[in-house]
């Protein structure tokens, strides 16, 4: 890097790698020695790393919704099922005169993702009524009570969430058409019919009647081997601008015409909302870290879906002002991953940060204020490096008190534009393993070029 000054400019540039290590080490960035001015070395800082829950999160309103049945080897086990709302084909509906029903068909397009192992797990699909009526405004913890007499069940072989099918659709007064439709989760509902038979006129008279009859869906998706891995996928449940792209109850029936006859008819009951629920339970390795938040650790953990983060501390970092005036010209976290990567659960392909506040509150670091301030995952380095460059100098200049930074997940395919983006996200349920402060291997370490000023 070249610096250049008019008129009289002492230009001093040095190189800090703050370590969690305790003795001296080699300066870890490919620089050339012309461009180091003063370079020095601080051998008497640390940083310190620990694995804490992330926080929980209302899960009715999501981009894509996860569903799915996880064992990771390093962390522990993840449970995602999803609780739906139907609503009327219109108000005062009626199947008509002496109505069959044939078939229930439950149609869920699928989102874009799967984190886990789409070659060799399979699951056991079920979809059960609820045993409450479904309501919005719940967070991912929730735990809804279902009945399992009225379970259907069958085998998923894989969540295809790459390949388009083609359907058979009922055409009234014509012959039946096979259509080729986006990639969506079929699957037929057998119980649900007698329960739909069953309904009275002032059942199906509104949405909020048929709520309280009805109360809704669960759908849970299992591992059907405990040694598989299983995996999360996502289904989009947010209606789409066509109807094969609408999350749906198809309901197959017949009933008499006027002719005399009886016609077949599908009737569409769409899905009113969805709220995901998601439970997580963990290995020893990191339950030791959350009984344990004042100390540190050499591996720690960042999952999404009110998972985990990791808390980074760097006690240390105000010693700087005992250089003087300075401006820091670049700032840099790096983390590098840990554990063991497979094919099955590879790192998460983005995280981001974010520091608290005095109420324990996320507040997004003065390098994100207008942008997104999270880092892609590098595959050749094996690492994630942030941007905290204001974030040191507030603290150095006095601007801001030193809070906690905290490693967070984050899915680049669903940020909002202009924002920091740091609120839990559970449209992903990649993780990542992370080198932390006790790490012998590759430690995290902060990057810091300053300028001294006169």
């Amino acid at each position: 890097m070249k610096y250049f000054g008019q008129g009289l400019l002492t230009l001093l540039m040095g190189l800090f790698i703050l370590s969690s290590c305790e003795k001296a080490d080699t300066i870890g960035l490919d620089i050339d020695p012309q461009d180091t001015i003063n370079g020095k070395f601080i051998t008497d800082y640390n940083i310190q790393t620990v694995t804490v829950k992330d926080d929980s999160l209302l899960t009715d309103a999501l981009s894509q919704y996860p569903l799915g049945d996880l064992q990771d080897p390093e962390i522990g086990h993840t449970e995602a099922g999803i609780a739906l709302g139907l609503n009327l084909p219109s108000a005062n509906f009626s199947f008509g005169k002496n109505a069959s029903i044939d078939s229930a068909v439950l149609v869920l397009p699928y989102g874009r993702g799967f984190n886990g192992d789409s070659t060799l797990s399979r699951f056991t699909l079920s979809v059960s009524q609820l045993g409450e009526k479904y309501a919005s405004g719940t967070y991912n913890t929730k735990k809804w009570k279902v009945s399992d007499a009225e379970t259907d069940a069958t085998t998923l072989n894989r969540f295809s969430w790459n390949d388009s099918i083609r359907v058979t659709e009922i055409v009234k007064g014509g012959r039946d058409t096979i259509r080729k439709v986006p990639p969506q989760l079929r699957v037929r509902l057998e119980k649900i019919k007698t329960i739909l038979s069953s309904a009275s006129a002032s059942d199906l008279a509104s949405n909020a009647s048929f709520g309280t009859y009805f109360k809704g869906l669960y759908l849970k998706a299992k591992r059907e081997g405990e040694s598989m891995t299983g995996g999360v996928g996502f289904l989009n449940l947010v209606s789409g601008s066509a109807a094969t792209q609408t999350a749906r109850l198809d309901v197959y029936y017949k009933a008499d015409n006027t002719s005399g006859g009886r016609d077949t008819s599908v009737a569409t009951f769409a899905v009113g909302g969805a709220t995901a629920a998601i439970a997580h339970s963990y290995n020893e390795n990191v339950s030791s870290q959350l009984n344990a938040p004042g100390h540190t650790f050499q591996t720690v953990y960042v999952q999404p879906m009110g998972g985990l983060k990791t808390k980074v501390s760097i006690p240390d970092l105000k010693k700087l002002k005992e250089l003087g005036n300075i401006a820091v010209n670049k700032a840099e976290l790096i983390v590098s991953v840990a554990g063991t990567n497979t094919n099955a659960l590879t790192p998460a392909p983005a995280l981001t940060i974010y520091q608290s506040d005095i109420a324990g509150q996320r507040q997004a670091l003065p390098d994100q204020r207008s942008q997104w301030g999270g880092s892609f995952y590098n595959s050749t380095e094996k690492r994630y490096v942030f941007n905290i460059s204001s974030y040191v100098q507030h603290i150095l200049s006095g601007k801001t008190e030193q809070y906690p930074l905290f490693i967070i997940s984050a899915d680049p395919r669903y940020l909002t534009q202009g924002g920091a983006n740091i609120s839990p996200v559970a449209t992903t349920a990649a993780r990542a393993v992370l080198a932390g402060g006790n790490s012998l291997a590759s430690k995290i370490k902060v990057n810091i070029y300053y300028t001294r000023l006169q």
